[in-house]
């Protein structure tokens, strides 16, 4: 099949990539897949080409349309201003196209890691409550019922919980022993800086639970890595000082996600193989559930700058709690929201995948949780029963770092 025209040196790293991410590293461009030299000539434009599967795929993989895209007020790309069909990734077609099976994750059909960002260890400080206070008085003076007394409630229930020294929050120990019932473990994502309100509104709340947090992670087996903080997205000094900060109570950390999903893949991904960090789950689209890179499977992340891939895996994040049940987002309840999970593992068991899904611990109270805690345990159930494994976010990076050939692996 050769075509007979030379093919750039660029092209040939960036095809081997894209073949290298698909566990196919003896098929060669220009031999056993067409070369059309227009198509990456429309890449290098930073457009999208058509009708050649391998150069749109490394355009996607590379998230070459996210240069110079329109972003929100925290600098986050969304699925509304994407090519992509999130729920419909073209890598994953290309794969099916080449006759190629697609990975397994510790012999299943597919795997998902479970994973958890601990935004607000404590809910009832004085300023959550004053906070809670506060929505309620909103929500009343509008006429929002059903918010109303789910605050009221909640605020109804703080004397006891200060009897018995509890909080709604603080349920690490009761979420990693019922994951651990499946025979699985998760991975907890911990702040270890506050520069923005955006990090949550008692710093010094955190900052004096941490240690008693990675305490209680590390006695219940969970993985913890890093939420690098809000400002930390735009300044890698900042986050390798919250990383040695974390790492002190915890040793060496090799994961990592953004908070708020602050991530540029042009920018602030690449240089955390710098600091540390074998891999990320922040690529994920905050406004929908699907894939942001065009695959449901982990991969090394492509650095622009040197025109090749670096050795940091990026596990895609497909599912996040807050994407589904957040009046900004779509505002569904967790019965409304179950199908729309269980149809993404439905693709899975039927295409393969690989990918992260993000749960908050504040969802996991009962009371308070207006069935969210319930949905996650469901869907644990719904992988098993559709042959998928359920692990943490660093065993599905390091099996994926072993396929792809990554040193130390």
């Amino acid at each position: 099949m050769s075509t007979g025209v030379e093919i750039r040196e660029s092209v040939e790293r960036r095809a081997r990539w894209v073949l290298e991410t698909l566990r196919a590293g003896d098929l060669r461009l220009g031999e056993d897949i067409p070369y059309r030299p227009d198509a990456w000539d429309k890449v290098d434009r930073g457009e999208l080409p058509e009708g050649d599967g391998l150069a749109a795929a490394f355009f996607h993989l590379a998230r070459i349309e996210e240069r110079g895209a329109p972003r929100d007020r925290h600098g986050r790309f969304f699925a509304s201003s994407s090519c992509l069909d999130p729920l419909d990734p073209p890598l994953e077609h290309l794969r099916r196209e080449l006759g190629l099976p697609p990975p397994r994750y510790g012999g299943a059909k597919f795997a998902v890691a479970l994973t958890h960002d601990v935004d607000v260890p404590w809910r009832w400080t004085r300023i959550g409550m004053r906070g809670a206070a506060a929505r309620l008085k909103g929500h009343a003076l509008a006429g929002r019922v059903a918010p109303a007394v789910h605050e009221a409630r909640g605020l109804a229930r703080v004397p006891l919980h200060r009897i018995r020294g509890s909080d709604p929050n603080w349920r690490f120990t009761e979420i990693a022993a019922e994951e651990r019932a499946y025979g699985s473990r998760s991975t907890f994502f911990v702040m270890a800086g506050h520069g923005h309100r955006a990090d949550g509104a008692a710093p010094e709340s955190y900052e004096r639970l941490r240690p008693r947090l990675v305490e209680t992670l590390a006695d219940a087996g969970a993985e913890i890595g890093l939420h690098g903080s809000y400002l930390a997205a735009e300044d890698l000094d900042r986050l390798a000082r919250e990383r040695a900060l974390l790492a002190q109570l915890d040793g060496p950390l090799v994961g990592h996600r953004y908070h708020y999903l602050r991530v540029d893949p042009q920018r602030n991904l690449v240089p955390l193989e710098g600091l540390g960090f074998r891999y990320d789950t922040s690529l994920g689209f905050p406004d929908a559930l699907g894939f942001r890179a065009g695959t449901a499977h982990p991969f090394r992340v492509w650095d622009l700058a040197r025109d090749l891939p670096s050795d940091l895996i990026e596990v895609p994040l497909a599912v996040m709690d807050a994407t589904l049940a957040e009046e900004r987002y779509e505002g569904l309840s967790a019965e409304a929201a179950k199908p729309r999970v269980l149809a993404l593992l439905d693709w899975a068991a039927e295409h393969g995948g690989g990918f992260s899904i993000l749960w908050h611990p504040e969802r996991f109270d009962a009371p308070s949780a207006r069935g969210w805690d319930r949905l996650y345990f469901d869907v644990m159930d719904a992988v098993r029963e559709r042959g998928g494994a359920c692990m943490s976010a660093g065993e599905l990076a390091a099996a994926a770092a072993e396929q792809l050939g990554l040193p130390g692996s």
